[in-house]
């Protein structure tokens, strides 16, 4: 009777190890893939953020190259159709800001703000809201700048992705146009 109270403890003590297995094993692997899950959704937010920066950069650009700010191929007059394109470009990256507020870790967030900020003051600039002069726009694209590659740094420690940020150019604008 002993051998089969000692075979029954076994089998039980053994079943109940094997679901606790199953079970940490199933609850490793469900945060993983989560994990993954949210990590493609920053990625994608992160990706929609950066290009809707862009857009918003090449309007102000072009609008403050019609002003005479700096020099853009295709200049851009404040007219109601090219002031609309830069408000669409603006509304654009307000939106796609929310999703950062919602899924970026603290130092992305304030990267973000610091981003939207500098972005917000060329647009000031090219609107004229802001006087200035060529010295004074190169100097707020600098800003810019800066403030891209700290959000593309903060971003990718983030999402833990390996290497660094490909190096912007050390001086703008390049210098084959120094002839033109």
């Amino acid at each position: 009777m002993t051998n089969q109270l000692y075979a029954l403890i076994g089998v039980t003590l053994g079943a109940v190890l094997s679901y606790l297995v199953g079970m940490l094993n199933e609850r490793t692997r469900w945060r993983r893939e989560q994990g993954a899950r949210w990590d493609g959704m920053l990625l994608q937010a992160y990706s929609d953020y950066g290009q809707a920066i862009k857009e918003c950069v090449v309007a102000y650009q072009r609008l403050a190259a019609y002003r005479g700010l700096t020099e853009d191929p295709t200049p851009m007059e404040p007219t109601n159709d090219g002031l609309e394109q830069a408000a669409k470009a603006e509304a654009r990256r307000a939106a796609m800001t929310e999703p950062l507020r919602l899924l970026a870790d603290p130092a992305t967030a304030n990267a973000v703000r610091k981003l939207n900020d500098a972005v917000w003051h060329l647009e000031w600039m090219a609107r004229g809201r802001l006087t200035g002069e060529a010295a004074t726009w190169e100097q707020t694209y600098g800003v810019y700048r800066a403030a891209r590659q700290a959000f593309y740094e903060k971003a990718r420690a983030g999402l833990q992705v390996p290497g660094g940020v490909i190096a912007e150019r050390e001086i703008w604008p390049p210098s084959w146009r120094a002839g033109a």
